[in-house]
């Protein structure tokens, strides 16, 4: 995927992106308008776009974004269960 878009690994190691296609043409964007283009193509609305279109909104947005980039880490959800809570897990059949 990084091929086709012209992404770097540090692009992709820092945010989340989606590509999208309009009218044949590839759109690639990343952080927070990727989160919110991604959730307006599966709820099929365009409503987690409109704070983008607020002025002086999107510098906020990208800076809270960056914060929860850079520390993911520390969010739930980054361990697997049985490796957090080694012995709770039953053996795959």
């Amino acid at each position: 995927m990084r091929e086709r878009t012209g992404l770097t690994v540090e692009q992709t190691d820092a945010a989340a992106w989606t590509v999208a296609e309009v009218d044949g043409a590839p759109i690639v964007v990343g952080g927070p308008q990727a989160i919110a283009l991604h959730l307006a193509v599966a709820w099929q609305t365009t409503i987690p776009m409109l704070p983008f279109r607020v002025p002086g909104v999107t510098p906020v947005l990208d800076g809270i974004y960056g914060v929860i980039a850079r520390n993911r880490r520390r969010l739930p959800g980054t361990t697997p269960w049985c490796v957090e809570h080694d012995g709770e897990c039953e053996p795959a059949a």
